[in-house]
């Protein structure tokens, strides 16, 4: 493929993706934020989790997550934003890290999550359908939980 090839087919895809992101209300600082808040939730779940030693069961894996989760919540109350505690999002996201974090046994889980969640979030990176798909779930779902920035 040719350098016009690629410009074409760049300059296609950005057109199809600003039209994607209008049509979903997607914004570039929305991006940002829900970024900031997904990964301060795995830092936090990372940093302060002590490992199937301690946390043998589903109970002490959901009791660590939501610690974790309100934990997050009020930090985002402190810089007065503000999401809903516990609504589709939570549940989506109890989910997503029960099975890509808690019950993981992939080393480097918490760095794949990371990049997971950049490539993601990036507004501007170029993502396949899949991801643009994951992307627009995971956006409108706490987009419908942040329940106002002061």
């Amino acid at each position: 493929m040719d350098n016009v090839q690629k410009q074409i087919i760049s300059t296609t895809y950005r057109e199809q993706i600003e039209i994607w992101y209008k049509s979903h209300n997607i914004i570039q600082e929305k991006c940002e934020l829900y970024y900031d808040f997904l990964s301060s939730l795995l830092n936090l779940i990372n940093e302060t989790y002590l490992g199937i030693n301690f946390i043998t069961s589903d109970e002490d894996m959901v009791n660590h997550f939501n610690w974790c989760f309100n934990r997050i919540i009020s930090n985002f109350e402190q810089e007065r934003i503000y999401f809903n505690n516990k609504n589709e999002h939570y549940d989506y996201l109890w989910v997503f890290f029960y099975k890509a974090y808690y019950t993981c046994v992939t080393e480097n889980k918490t760095g794949i999550l990371s990049d997971y969640f950049k490539i993601l979030f990036n507004f501007n990176k170029v993502k396949t359908p899949s991801e643009l798909e994951s992307f627009t779930d995971i956006y409108k779902l706490l987009d419908q939980n942040l329940k106002k920035i002061n």
